[in-house]
């Protein structure tokens, strides 16, 4: 069946016959396709469409790698997932290990220390005189040097301008010099080294003010408790980088003002910190009046901003709607062992793309270094999954190849594909593909090698699972040891460093004496790349086994271009699950609430209700995952069934 021009879908979910991802809010049942569409399609279709679809469909659990299970023998159960982003709850835990939520929009407590305690009393001064500060350049510069800059201060810097010292070697010496000069003289004279030598000058008139302006503004924001304002984000529905680029339209400033320790899904209801630099808790506060499904809150003002990486991980309230399973019973049973036994940490399917053409098709093709078909998969026609524009715009380029009229139909979100583009229609051919796929933002050139990463490592821990079991250790596993771990094994031949921007990996390939200090949870196994150790046992065999049949060498990772040599990492095979709590309650009215978010228990609304008769039954998960670990393959463990994930 072809599907005619004037229809476009822009989500599509399969039902495996356990779960579904339910994308519309006021779903309640969802049939063997469930479709969100522009326009209806005659029924008599369905049948022929559900046929094409199963055969078109994006990309498969299986094909990225993701066939075990910790326990297959645990049954799973059918249920809906995210029926409504409200029934997706993320809560980002921080470093400190505190669960981050927002509980008022006050204003932040006055910081100033007391007027009359914060005074330091005379007694406590250490007066030292002009002349002691003279003798202690003498001893530091000398006498000639000391003269000329009582002179140099003597006539405001007119004549002469500026006083060299001798040019001095010793780069701590050249320190103390700079630091003797600020403490003394900072409002004053500047310094500067110049080929060896330091440069004694008069600030002018114009970059004293500027430094008294900014000793003011320093000291009133030291006096707020530092120059960030960090606050928490409440945001429905809305992806991290959209809110801030929210945040930064309705206060007309620049991305760079915020920051934050980790992005969050856009479908769901999520709450994490977030750092404004040298902005005042009024401004963010005046926000909420024009905001809509966001709410700013938990405003104090600290020295640091936050930076990528600064949580320890996030806590999930997941619902589960219209569960079907034969008793209670099973549920309690699954979540005991997705509670005491963990879940295999796969790579989600969110890593792989939404489209038929994989991410990790796109990366193996550019570590293959074949930049023409790489540039073939990221503009070639898709499926249905395509909105009706990129369509468009897809076809016209493999009918025609004209990059410049493609270019005029591609929609501005389609960033790859423009970026290319723009690159084809600058240099007036199509053939510069290498030149046209190192314009594309790096952070996109990243995804895709580093999908392709995720899906060798999902296939290798499918095969280490299969063939040794996930019960424990086995000689020639990898562990990653702790500093304090390390002792006097730095030298042993089985502890392997790695190191990567300033950052160390201590790992242990494990030996038979090793096995009963460790658990499978300890297990990592490497994301191929050129600094990682690889197990010694037949694992290894299977990375080059897979990576041969792409003509790549897992220890043979290193590019031309810098973005695509991979210097590799390390995962845990097993994620175990931190407050794991569950509930089941019975429901009437499939769009009702069935848990409080945030700002529902600041408004003080009642927990909803359970009814004992109820048609529907549901299940709600409370569930803690460090970095990097997914809360929909806890689910997979759980529900034993394919979680297609939008």
């Amino acid at each position: 069946m072809s599907l005619p021009e004037s229809q476009s879908w822009k989500k599509i979910r399969l039902n495996s016959g356990k779960a579904v991802n339910a994308e519309s809010k006021d779903t309640d049942q969802v049939d063997s396709v469930t479709i969100d569409k522009d326009e209806q399609i005659d029924s008599s279709e369905n049948a022929e469409l559900n046929e094409q679809v199963v055969s078109s469909w994006k990309i498969q659990e299986q094909d990225v790698g993701l066939t075990e299970y910790v326990d297959a023998s645990i049954p799973g159960f059918s249920a809906i997932i995210k029926q409504r982003y409200s029934d997706f709850l993320v809560y980002e835990i921080d470093q400190d290990e505190n669960i981050v939520h927002i509980t008022n929009t006050d204003l932040p407590k006055d910081n100033n220390v007391d007027k009359q305690s914060s005074k330091t009393s005379n007694d406590d001064i250490t007066v030292i005189s002009t002349d002691q500060i003279f003798l202690d350049m003498k001893s530091l510069l000398g006498d000639e040097i000391t003269e000329k800059v009582k002179t140099l201060l003597n006539t405001e810097g007119r004549d002469p301008s500026f006083v060299d010292t001798k040019p001095e070697k010793d780069k701590d010496k050249r320190t103390i010099i700079h630091q003797f000069f600020k403490k003394h003289f900072g409002d004053k004279l500047n310094t500067e080294t110049k080929e060896g030598a330091i440069r004694i000058s008069m600030h002018t008139s114009k970059t004293r003010n500027d430094r008294r302006n900014k000793k003011r503004e320093f000291d009133q924001w030291e006096a707020l408790g530092g120059p960030f304002c960090r606050f928490v984000l409440y945001k429905e529905n809305r992806d991290t980088m959209e809110a801030i680029n929210l945040l930064c339209k309705r206060m007309k400033v620049h991305s760079r003002v915020f920051s934050y320790a980790g992005t969050k899904d856009r479908r769901a209801i999520t709450v994490q910190k977030v750092t404004a630099s040298m902005i005042k808790a009024e401004r963010l506060l005046g926000l909420n009046a024009r905001l809509h499904d966001m709410k700013l809150g938990n405003f104090e003002y600290v020295k640091e901003g936050l930076k990528l990486g600064d949580l320890r991980g996030n806590h999930f309230v997941i619902t589960l709607r219209n569960v079907q399973v034969e008793s209670e019973e099973i549920i309690d049973k699954a979540m005991n062992v997705l509670k005491e036994r963990g879940f295999i940490n796969y790579y989600g399917m969110q890593r792989f793309g939404t489209s038929s053409i994989s991410t990790y098709e796109i990366g193996r093709a550019l570590l293959q270094n074949n930049w023409e078909y790489a540039v073939d998969l990221i503009l070639k026609p898709r499926t249905i999954i395509d909105s009706k524009d990129q369509q468009q715009a897809r076809q016209h380029w493999a009918e025609n190849h004209d990059a410049k009229k493609a270019l005029e139909l591609f929609p501005k979100r389609c960033v790859a594909e423009c970026h290319i583009l723009s690159s084809f229609v600058k240099t007036g051919h199509n053939k510069d593909c290498a030149g046209a796929l190192i314009s594309m933002p790096r952070n996109l050139r990243l995804m895709y090698v580093h999908a392709y990463q995720s899906y060798i490592w999902n296939k290798m821990v499918s095969e280490r699972l299969r063939i040794f079991g996930c019960e424990k250790p086995i000689v020639g596993d990898l562990v990653i040891l702790d500093d304090d771990e390390l002792g006097d094994n730095i030298a042993d031949s089985d502890v392997t460093i790695n190191s990567e921007d300033k950052k160390e990996i201590k790992v242990k390939i494990l030996k038979e004496e090793d096995i009963p200090n460790y658990t499978i949870y300890d297990v990592v196994l490497p994301l191929p790349g050129y600094l990682v150790v690889y197990p010694n046992n037949n694992i290894f065999e299977k990375y080059k086994e897979l990576m041969w049949k792409d003509h790549l060498d897992p220890r043979e990772m290193k590019r031309n271009i810098k973005d695509f040599s991979l210097s590799g990492t390390y995962r845990k095979i097993i994620g175990k699950p931190i407050d794991v709590s569950w509930k089941t309650l019975r429901y009437d009215d499939p769009n009702i609430p069935l848990s409080l978010n945030d700002l529902d228990i600041i408004n003080g609304k009642m927990e909803p209700e359970n009814i004992p008769d109820g048609k529907l039954l549901a299940l709600r998960i409370h569930i803690s995952l460090s970095t990097s670990q997914y809360a929909t393959m806890a689910l997979r463990e759980l529900l034993k069934t394919s979680i297609l994930e939008s």
